[in-house]
C-alpha cells in the first residue's frame, strides 16, 4: 500500500470518512512518473491514457489516492460516470452478488428476470414520449443505435448535428460529433449523411438577436433560413440529436427560446429529436434528465456513463413506439450490453437516488457553484465566464474579455495548480470543468471551489509563465 493510505481495497469505501486532501510529493509523484513512462513505451500513444499525469491508487468516498500517497479531492467522478463518488457499498454488494450468481451472461442470447424491471424504471422516470428500451454498453454505443433507429423509422438519410458536441469515436459517432476537428479527422469522407450547425451558445453566439418575424430563436433562425433554404431538404432529414447541454463542450446552456422553436421546427418536418443524455442525464443538472429543465418531449434518449450508479459499464437507448415499436428488422446490441451484474447495480442505483434524495444535494451543490463561483467573473479579467446547471460546471478563460480570445494556457496551469492543491478536476478542451459526485457533501466541496479560487489567484500572479 502506498505511503499515506487511506485507500481501503476489497472493501466498501468509508464514504466521507476521510475529510481532507494530503500531498506528500511534487504532482506528478516520482511513482506516477515512472508508470507514465512504462504506458508510454507500450500502449498506443495516440490515446490520452491519463491527461493529469495522475496514476491512482484507489478512491475512498469522495477523494482518489495516488500511487504516491497523495490525495485529492475527486471533482471528476470518472469523468461523470461515478454519481456516488467510489463505489456505493450497495450499488457495489448488488453487482457482486449478482456477479457470482449469474457471471457473465450475453442477455441476447439468455435473459434474466433483472432486464425488463430496470427497463421498466428507465421509462417510469423519463419523459412521457418514450416507451421502449435498448440495450448497450458504452454511450457511444446508445447513440450509434440511435442513429439506426431514428434512420430506420423515418426512411430518411441524414441528421442534424451541432459544433461543440461529442458522442463517441466510432467512425459514425466521431462524424455525427463536431467537438473538436481532431476527433472525425479521416472520417467524415467515409461516414455521411451529417450535417451541422452551430450549438446555441449564448456566450459565443455567432448570429446575434433573432430576426424579427422569424422563429424566436437566432440558430433556428439560421437552420430555416440558411440551411434549408441553400443547402438541405427537410425531406431527407431523419432528425436532430442534440446534447441538451453540451458537456465536453464547455458546460453550454441553451437559451431558453432554443426548444420550443426546435420542437416547431421538428414537428413541423416530422423529424425525430433525439437527446443525447450520456453524460448530462441521471441527474447532472438537477433534474433526472436535462431535457426536463425546458419540458422537452424527445423521440430518443441515449443513456450511458452513470446510469449503472457507478460500478460496471452500461448504456441505454430510449424511444418512443414510432422508434423502436413499429419495425423489427434492425439488428442492436453487443455481447456485454446489459449483464445481469451491471443491471443489478443499475436498480440499486435507482433506488439510492430516490431514498437518498440525489436530487436534492445535487440542487445544494449548484448553490455553493453559483456562490463562489460566478464572481469570479467580475474578480479575475481571465475568467470570461461561468456556466453552472445542477452539478455541470464550466469556467472559460479568455485573454480579453471583449475579443473572448480562448486562453487556453492559462486553463491548463490552472488545472496544475489545483492538482498541486489537492483537486482533480475534468482536464480537456477549452474550459476547466468540475463533475463532482452527485452526493459530496456541501462543505467538501465547497472546499474545492476555495481551491479553485486560490489556484486561478496564483497562475494570474505568474504572469512570467506565458511569456
Amino acid at each position: 500500500m502506498p505511503a499515506g493510505g487511506g485507500i481501503h481495497r476489497g472493501r466498501p469505501s468509508r464514504r466521507g470518512a476521510v475529510s481532507s486532501p494530503k500531498l506528500i510529493t511534487t504532482i506528478p509523484g516520482p511513482r506516477s512518473l515512472a508508470e507514465m513512462k512504462r504506458i508510454h513505451d507500450t500502449l498506443y500513444v495516440g490515446n490520452d491514457y491519463a491527461s493529469t499525469g495522475i496514476v491512482i491508487a484507489g478512491k475512498d468516498g469522495y477523494f482518489i489516492e495516488d500511487v504516491d500517497g497523495n490525495r485529492f479531492i475527486d471533482l471528476a467522478s470518472g469523468w461523470g460516470s461515478s454519481p456516488f463518488g467510489a463505489p456505493h457499498p450497495e450499488v457495489l454488494a448488488a453487482t457482486e452478488e449478482a456477479l457470482r450468481r449469474y457471471g457473465n451472461e450475453d442477455v441476447h442470447h439468455l435473459t434474466n428476470e433483472l432486464v425488463t424491471p430496470l427497463a421498466q424504471q428507465l421509462v417510469d422516470i423519463s419523459p412521457d414520449s418514450l416507451t421502449r428500451v435498448d440495450i448497450g454498453l458504452s454511450g457511444t454505443e446508445a447513440v450509434e443505435i440511435a442513429l439506426r433507429l431514428m434512420r430506420r423509422a423515418t426512411g430518411r438519410p441524414l441528421i442534424l448535428g451541432f459544433h461543440g458536441q461529442y458522442h463517441g469515436e466510432t467512425a459514425a459517432t466521431a462524424s455525427l460529433g463536431a467537438e473538436l476537428a481532431g476527433i472525425s479527422k479521416g472520417l467524415r469522407e467515409i461516414t455521411p449523411g451529417f450535417v451541422h450547425v452551430p450549438y446555441p451558445n449564448s456566450y459565443r453566439n455567432p448570429f446575434g438577436p433573432p430576426r424579427q418575424g422569424g422563429s424566436g430563436d437566432a440558430t433556428i433562425d439560421y437552420v430555416r433560413d440558411f440551411l434549408l433554404f441553400h443547402s438541405i431538404h427537410p425531406g431527407d432529414v431523419a432528425g436532430v440529436v442534440i446534447e441538451p447541454v453540451v458537456g465536453e463542450g464547455g458546460v453550454l446552456i441553451p437559451p431558453d427560446t432554443f426548444w420550443p422553436a426546435l420542437v416547431e421546427l421538428c414537428v413541423e418536418f416530422d423529424w425525430l429529436l433525439c437527446a443525447d443524455e450520456v453524460e448530462s442525464g441521471m441527474g447532472r443538472t438537477g433534474t433526472m434528465f436535462a431535457v426536463e429543465n425546458w419540458d422537452v418531449q424527445p423521440d430518443v434518449m441515449c443513456l450511458g456513463k452513470s446510469v449503472s450508479g457507478g460500478v460496471m459499464p452500461m448504456a441505454a437507448t430510449l424511444g418512443s413506439e414510432r422508434v423502436m415499436g413499429s419495425f423489427d428488422d434492425t439488428e442492436t446490441g453487443s455481447t456485454w450490453s446489459w449483464l445481469p451484474a451491471a443491471t443489478a447495480g443499475a436498480l440499486k442505483a435507482l433506488e439510492i437516488y430516490q431514498r437518498d434524495r440525489v436530487l436534492d444535494n445535487v440542487r445544494r451543490l449548484e448553490d455553493v457553484a453559483r456562490e463562489t463561483l460566478v464572481p469570479l467573473v467580475e474578480e479575475f479579467d481571465v475568467v470570461g465566464d461561468v456556466r453552472i446547471i445542477g452539478t455541470y460546471i464550466a469556467i472559460e478563460f479568455v485573454k480579453d474579455k471583449k475579443t473572448k480570445e480562448r486562453f487556453i494556457d492559462f486553463k491548463e496551469q490552472v488545472e496544475l495548480a489545483t492538482m498541486r492543491r489537492g483537486l482533480i478536476a475534468i482536464h480537456h478542451n477549452a474550459s476547466f470543468r468540475v463533475l463532482p459526485p452527485l452526493t459530496m457533501p456541501a462543505d467538501l466541496f465547497r472546499t474545492g471551489m476555495e481551491i479553485i479560487h486560490d489556484a486561478i489567484a496564483e497562475v494570474g500572479e505568474s504572469d512570467h509563465i506565458f511569456d
